[in-house]
């Protein structure tokens, strides 16, 4: 009785999603890590246990996009992903099976049942969104898996909706909950009716609706909001968006302490020499405080965080020894690479010869931070100005924390490749392709039908044939057919090559 209780409370309320997410990748949670002074989990290919092996694990992992491509690319781990939902876990079955993912298990429970679940120590777990969308009864089953399963020196990722981002628009959130309740009709026009409500509301100038500095232009913000966003974070009663400290004093509660954001450019260490993030935060004797002041400055409204159980830090020297490890892969073509770019911290401007020089080697495929210091001492370049632009390239998002490749790992990703291109144009297509780094890279669609095809097809050729298998996607064949050529030799740098 209990768990058909479970599986509505949660498998009606968190989105399914089929998109990969880089963030959950063991390397990019080892390099939140490192910069911020902790230790890599100790199954971590970057720690002590180098060739030992990682077990990883995914709460609520819906159709396990995330979880299958990362065990495919990466045969030193063992995958676990956990869901109530059947049909989503067959279609990951079907997937692992098709590309070969021997090392990856899938449990069809919930929460409560997991914990009673016969499961190995996870170096990583990570909870992708579902901490915020879920019962305070189910948040406090997520924590006590975390206790039993996380290892300690282990790293937990957790990404949630964040106050004080989601503070605007929270009327609205309650206005969809109160005007909707009890209609049948789907989620979307649930939405416009709560939208045409909240409207009138703003036109009456109604005091606590003007509180929240919203203005018309909200109303055409909230129009692009995507339908599973709309269940997950609205029609779902249980979503609550948590600040910051909240979510630190939960897992701290089970020895967990906040090592840093996924995302580089929301770090302390990169805005706290800034003003007037500095004023702010240097007067909050505790980190939660800061991060609590730094969101305040930013209204962020969405945080991954990455926690570590028992909080090891690294000696300064131990620290650089796994930075020379971990390999880097440029986001983009070199040739698309931004050099003057707004960030939280203010505007980045580092176009210069150091940079320029960099890029070049990384347009070859990912690298160690000591294969690029080693690069620029045979060029008489400072190791100091590498990890300046590496930082810049970083921050700005244009580079990416990625394992080094291996043989084993080129394989899995190879057959995996096979296995989601077969998918291109059905309805469980995936836009993402494992590489041999620990990864998986955005790679369109009509990209990977175009993989398919002899390498020296013309791109009219190209878009005429995708297209037949494509046949909603229209023009937009025609214009990845045209730069195909260009991207083909990125995807080949990043170990995802055409079959053709």
């Amino acid at each position: 009785m209990a768990k058909a209780k479970e599986k509505k409370s949660v498998g009606d309320l968190v989105p399914g999603a089929r998109a990969f997410a880089k963030e959950l990748a063991p390397s990019f949670i080892d390099h939140t890590c490192i910069v911020n002074g902790f230790a890599p989990p100790p199954g971590s290919p970057l720690g002590e246990g180098i060739g030992a092996g990682f077990s990883w694990c995914e709460l609520h992992c819906g159709s396990a996009v995330t979880a299958t491509l990362l065990a495919a690319c990466n045969p030193l781990g063992d995958f676990h992903a956990i869901d109530a939902r059947g049909p989503l876990l067959e279609s990951a079955r079907s997937l692992a099976a098709d590309g070969g993912a021997r090392n990856i298990t899938f449990h069809e429970m919930g929460i409560e049942a997991a914990l009673t679940a016969s499961l190995p120590s996870f170096d990583y777990i990570v909870l992708n969104g579902i901490y915020s969308w879920v019962p305070l009864q189910e948040r406090g089953l997520i924590l006590a898996f975390v206790r039993k399963f996380l290892k300690h020196g282990g790293a937990v990722l957790v990404s949630y909706n964040a106050r004080p981002g989601w503070n605007r628009i929270d009327p609205f959130r309650r206005i969809f909950r109160e005007a909707t309740r009890g209609m049948t009709a789907d989620p979307k026009r649930r939405f416009e009716a709560a939208r045409d409500i909240y409207a009138k509301l703003l036109e009456a100038k109604a005091p606590a609706i003007m509180a929240t500095g919203v203005t018309p232009a909200t109303i055409t913000e909230l129009e692009r909001i995507p339908l599973e966003a709309i269940a997950a974070d609205y029609a779902n009663d249980f979503a609550e968006p948590l600040y910051a400290s909240e979510v630190f004093s939960d897992f701290a509660a089970i020895d967990c302490a906040f090592a840093g954001p996924s995302d580089m450019a929301q770090s302390a260490n990169v805005l706290m020499p800034r003003e007037p993030f500095k004023s702010a935060m240097e007067r909050m004797p505790h980190v939660a405080g800061r991060e609590l002041a730094k969101d305040l400055l930013l209204d962020t409204r969405y945080r991954r965080d990455v926690l570590v159980r028992g909080g090891w830090r690294m000696a300064a020297d131990n620290r650089d020894m796994v930075m020379s490890g971990l390999a880097f892969a440029l986001e983009q073509l070199a040739a698309e690479t931004r050099f003057k770019v707004k960030v939280p911290a203010g505007e980045m401007n580092f176009d210069n010869p150091h940079a320029r020089a960099l890029l070049a080697m990384l347009s070859a495929g990912p690298r160690t931070l000591g294969e690029l210091v080693s690069d620029a001492h045979a060029r008489d370049i400072e190791a100091q100005a590498v990890v300046a632009n590496v930082h810049a390239l970083l921050v700005t998002g244009q580079l990416r924390p990625v394992y080094r490749g291996t043989r084993e790992a080129a394989e899995g990703a190879r057959a995996m490749q096979q296995a989601v291109r077969a998918r291109a144009g059905a309805v469980d297509a995936i836009g993402f392709l494992p590489s041999p780094y620990g990864t998986a890279f955005s790679v369109p669609v009509p990209d990977q039908v175009f993989m398919e095809l002899p390498r020296d097809t013309p791109a009219d050729e190209l878009a005429r044939i995708a297209s037949q298998r494509l046949p909603s996607m229209g023009d937009i064949v025609l214009n990845r057919a045209r730069s195909f050529a260009r991207n083909a030799q990125r995807y080949a740098s990043l170990g995802i090559s055409t079959t053709g």
